[in-house]
């Protein structure tokens, strides 16, 4: 039911040629409108969630619909009775059997594989555990390894607790002179699979990125609460459009030569779907990155942070010079997150690190929304960016789960 669903939409919009986003395009009374992405148009979007399904579309970037979507004064005249519809149903069920998923995921599936794995993930949060012999009912019980702390709002940051952020993972490359440095963070997302940013898939004088430790806490200590887990790099995928000198697309995945094993200390985070990235107003940072710019070494202690996102004209704007060789088209919403204020910032050595909010279904799960890319001054009034990994999202999923 689900591709018929998919090849109702492809031939209900009557695509005769690919439009892009800006084009001019009609509506179904005939009225004028422009093209944008399906998330961009909440019209649309809200249409489709209450189960109607567009008549006009103006075709794909990737996976991604490009709908026709009403100017602003032809919105006045249906948006009441959209909004009306969508609060009373918030899925389209199409058969019996069907799973309620956001609709967004029934129209081309992005994102689909990632729910299904994150919901497998998440049963990792408990373990099966039999009670004492002497128990009148003595049948195993299911217990939560749940570590997460409540929402507390690594410049301006605190230390974490034990088991609180069990993705987060610490990149290592080879040194000559002391063995494994770990200069970079990044996030499990598969028991085979560390995302983090491209540009710390190397490092100058010490070559490829080599180990991944993940479950670890304080990264010099063997006292502390912490169960780490060091696996061998074997392979280093940049997203194809990386190209240095550039900091777009600064995104990778680093596969370990061996699963590493679920516990409390280690378990993976969520790929973000895309009801859950937009209009985030706060997300986490971790990392053992500097505490201030003075600093020469990082934190041997894992630090955390709450950082308010910053809206992309003001982001832009507060680079100013800095939109040069690195960012010369300035920052690409569709492509980049900003955040931060300041006193709250990541650091140099946080790079590749996680940007998470938590996941609104799943119990104790995070969603890794952004990958520490770059910044000015840590901690200063300029925010720090972060590769949005929605967008990269089909890629991700090839790359992570190819059998699926």
């Amino acid at each position: 039911m689900f591709t018929i669903i998919l090849i109702h939409f492809l031939l209900s919009g009557l695509i005769d040629a690919q439009l892009y986003e800006g084009d001019s395009c009609r509506l179904e009374d005939n009225s004028s409108g422009v093209c944008k992405r399906l998330k961009n148009c909440q019209e649309v979007y809200q249409q489709i969630i209450s189960g109607k399904l567009p008549t006009s579309s103006c075709g794909y970037i990737s996976y991604e619909p490009i709908v026709c979507c009403p100017l602003p004064e032809t919105i006045t005249n249906t948006i009441s009775s959209v909004t009306r519809r969508s609060t009373e149903e918030s899925t389209l069920t199409v058969t019996d059997e069907s799973v309620n998923v956001p609709m967004w995921e029934k129209i081309n599936g992005r994102s689909a594989l990632s729910r299904r794995k994150c919901e497998e993930y998440s049963k990792a949060v408990y373990t099966t555990v039999i009670p004492p012999t002497l128990a009148v009912n003595r049948k195993p019980v299911n217990v939560s390894l749940c570590s997460i702390k409540s929402q507390k709002l690594i410049v301006g940051g605190t230390k974490a607790e034990p088991k609180e952020f069990p993705h987060m993972a610490a990149v290592g490359f080879n040194s000559k002179s002391v063995g494994i440095i770990w200069l970079c963070g990044g996030t499990l997302v598969s028991e085979l699979f560390v995302l983090s940013a491209a540009h710390c898939t190397y490092a100058l004088g010490m070559g490829n990125a080599a180990w991944i430790r993940v479950g670890d806490l304080i990264l010099k200590s063997d006292v502390d609460d912490a169960r780490p887990q060091v696996r061998r790099i074997v392979k280093r995928i940049r997203y194809p459009d990386y190209k240095k000198p550039l900091e777009y697309h600064d995104i990778a995945l680093l596969k370990m030569e061996r699963p590493v094993k679920f516990d409390a200390w280690v378990r993976p985070s969520c790929l973000p779907s895309f009801g859950e990235v937009e209009n985030v107003e706060k997300a986490i940072a971790t990392g053992w990155g500097r505490v201030d710019w003075a600093d020469e070494d990082g934190s041997d202690h894992l630090l955390k942070v709450t950082l308010p996102i910053v809206p992309h004209r003001i982001c832009n704007s507060s680079f100013g010079s800095a939109v040069d060789y690195k960012l010369n088209r300035g920052i690409i919403d569709e492509w980049q997150i900003c955040a931060g204020e300041e006193g709250r910032d990541t650091c140099q050595g946080d790079s590749g690190g996680p940007l998470t909010i938590y996941d609104p279904q799943f119990t104790c799960m995070y969603d890794v929304i952004g990958v520490t890319s770059l910044g000015r001054l840590c901690g200063s009034e300029i925010p720090g960016v972060y590769t949005r990994v929605y967008n990269y999202i089909a890629w991700l999923e090839n790359t992570i789960w190819p059998d699926n």
